[in-house]
């Protein structure tokens, strides 16, 4: 029986070295196939940078610092109109009624028939009030 063993095992690892020999060649192969590419895409647009005004400006207060694609904040006057007990309800009593229209990607489905993600029907965890003062953070004065 130890002679079927060890044929076994020599068998199993000539294959899994023949394996390994078969990946390192084609990988090696994919990787000259990819050298190739930019001579072949020479005839295709450039990609376009974007202008990131934190990259380009000197800024003398993180406070100016623009933030993309940040949340729309609150205006001064909806302060006290947040209700920790109906949550969401409290911003939809308006905002479902077309008081600036909710975007698409806060609600379950496109169709807005299951209502609003989970997570997102705690409005003031993303949409903080705008009271028009830099955040204490920022202030050096501090």
């Amino acid at each position: 029986m130890k002679k079927q063993n060890y044929f076994l095992f020599a068998v199993s690892l000539a294959i899994v070295i023949f394996a390994i020999v078969v990946g390192v060649s084609l990988f090696n192969n994919s990787g000259s196939e990819t050298a190739q590419s930019p001579q072949s895409t020479a005839g295709q647009q450039s990609t376009q940078q974007a202008n990131v005004p934190q990259l380009n400006e000197e800024r003398a207060d993180a406070a100016t610092m623009v933030l993309i694609s940040a949340p729309t904040l609150q205006p001064a006057d909806h302060a006290g109109r947040w209700d920790p007990k109906i949550k969401g309800d409290s911003c939809l009593m308006c905002h479902a009624q077309g008081a600036r229209e909710i975007p698409i990607d806060h609600f379950v489905d496109e169709d807005r028939n299951k209502g609003i993600v989970g997570e997102r029907f705690t409005c003031v965890t993303c949409h903080g009030l705008d009271t028009g003062d830099p955040k204490p953070a920022f202030n050096r004065d501090n």
